[in-house]
C-alpha cells in the first residue's frame, strides 16, 4: 500500500479524513501539521506569524522529506499523511510526493471551507478573507495534479 499524500486546500478536511480512512484501513497516520510541531516546537500558524511564510515553506519542505524518510527507515508501512494546504504548491513538494506514493485531493465545496475557516479564523493565518479567492484559484491547478481525487460527503 505504500504510502497515501492528502492534500486540499485549508480547512478541507485532510487531517480528519486521513485520520478516519487511516484507521478503518488499518493503516499508520502522520499529520505533517503535527510533525511539523515536533521538528520546531511551534504550530505552523505562529511560525508563520513569527517568520514568515517563505521561511515556513522552506521547513515545512524539510519536514515533508524527513517524514517520509522516515517511513524509508520503518520498513515502509502503510501510511496515510495529512499535508498542509499549500505543502503541494511549493518547491518540488508535489513532485516529490508523487514519487513516493499516491497523492488524493481532498475537493471540498468552496462554500464550506469559507463557512469553517470563518469558525477559526486564527488557525489559518494565511487566510486573509480578500485574498482566499485567488488563494484558492492559485492552489487548485496543484490540487488536480493529484493522482485521485475525493469529494467528501457534507
Amino acid at each position: 500500500m505504500g504510502l497515501t499524500f492528502y492534500i486540499g486546500f485549508m480547512a478541507c478536511g485532510k487531517s480528519t479524513l486521513a485520520k478516519k480512512h487511516a484507521t478503518e484501513s488499518h493503516r499508520a497516520f502522520t499529520d505533517l501539521d503535527t510533525a511539523f510541531f515536533q521538528e520546531t516546537g511551534t504550530t505552523p500558524a505562529a511560525y508563520i506569524v513569527e517568520n514568515g511564510e517563505q521561511a515556513f515553506r522552506l521547513q515545512e519542505k524539510k519536514v515533508l522529506r524527513k517524514v517520509v524518510e522516515q517511513w524509508h527507515a520503518a520498513g515502509n508501512p502503510a501510511t496515510i499523511i495529512a499535508c498542509g494546504g499549500g505543502t503541494p504548491c511549493f518547491f518540488d513538494n508535489l513532485a516529490y510526493m508523487k514519487q513516493h506514493g499516491t497523492v488524493v485531493f481532498i475537493d471540498t465545496p468552496v462554500p464550506v471551507l469559507w463557512e469553517r475557516i470563518e469558525k477559526e479564523p486564527d488557525r489559518w493565518p494565511l487566510a486573509q478573507k480578500d485574498r482566499l479567492s485567488t488563494l484558492y484559484k492559485e492552489r487548485r491547478k496543484w490540487y488536480e495534479q493529484a493522482h485521485k481525487r475525493l469529494v467528501p460527503k457534507q
